[in-house]
C-alpha cells in the first residue's frame, strides 16, 4: 500500500473483483429499494429532483432509485469496468456516468438537490476524509445522506487481506463537527439479519 493510494486499488482489478462479489441483480436492487424507503421516510413531501451517488459500482443504488423517485440520476464512479455496466445495462446514460473520486468532485457547487454514499466513505483514508465529506456537502444544495460503518473512535480494519482499505468511525459526527450548520433530519442503523444489505449506520441531513 506504501507506493499505491487507495483509490488506485478500486481502479484495477480489485475493484472490478468487486463488482463481480455485488451483483445488481432484483434480490439486490429489492434490499436497497427497502432501504431507500427508510432513508425518504421523513422527506417524502419533499423527494429530491436530481441526485448523485459518489462512487457508485454498477448503480445497485441507482436502479433502486429509478423506482422510488422521478429525479435527475448522476453516478460517479473510479473503476472504469463499472462505469461500462453503467451504460450498457441503460442504468444512466453515458452523459451522466463520471469518472473521479471523493474528494475531488467534478460538479458546481449545490449541482444536485441530494448527494450520497453508501459504504463508500468506509475506504476513504483518514488523510482524505475532510476533502471529502466537504465535497459531498459542495455539490448538494438540500440533501446529504451517509451510510457507512460505525465505530465511536475511529480505527482501521484489514479488509480482503489488505491494510489501508477500510476505516469506521462516527461519520454523523464527523460531518457534523466540519458543518456544524447542516440540519439532522433522520438518522438509523440497517441490520443484515432483518432483511439489510449490511450493518451499517445512515445519516440524513439537510442544509
Amino acid at each position: 500500500m506504501a507506493d499505491h493510494r487507495p483509490v488506485d486499488f478500486w481502479r484495477g482489478d480489485f475493484g472490478s473483483e468487486y463488482i463481480g462479489r455485488n451483483r445488481a441483480d432484483a434480490s439486490a436492487v429489492r434490499q436497497r429499494a427497502r432501504s431507500w424507503s427508510t432513508y425518504f421516510q421523513g422527506i417524502m413531501h419533499d423527494l429530491p429532483r436530481s441526485i448523485v451517488e459518489v462512487g457508485c459500482s454498477v448503480g445497485i443504488n441507482l436502479r433502486a432509485l429509478t423506482g422510488l423517485v422521478d429525479a435527475e440520476l448522476h453516478g460517479l464512479e473510479p473503476n472504469a469496468a463499472a462505469r461500462r455496466v453503467l451504460v450498457e445495462d441503460g442504468v444512466l446514460p453515458a452523459s451522466h456516468v463520471h469518472e473521479g473520486e471523493a474528494n475531488s468532485l467534478p460538479f458546481k457547487d449545490g449541482q444536485f438537490e441530494l448527494s450520497f454514499t453508501t459504504g463508500v466513505l468506509i475506504h476513504v483514508p483518514p488523510s482524505e476524509l475532510p476533502a471529502a465529506v466537504d465535497e459531498l456537502y459542495r455539490v448538494s444544495s438540500k440533501y446529504i445522506l451517509m451510510s457507512e460503518y460505525f465505530s465511536h473512535e475511529p480505527e482501521e480494519k484489514t479488509y480482503r487481506g489488505q491494510s489501508g482499505l477500510l476505516f469506521k468511525r462516527d461519520f454523523g459526527g464527523f460531518m457534523l463537527d466540519r458543518h456544524p450548520e447542516l440540519t439532522i433530519v433522520d438518522y438509523g442503523f440497517q441490520w443484515m439479519r432483518a432483511g439489510a444489505v449490511d450493518n451499517g449506520h445512515w445519516w440524513l441531513f439537510r442544509k
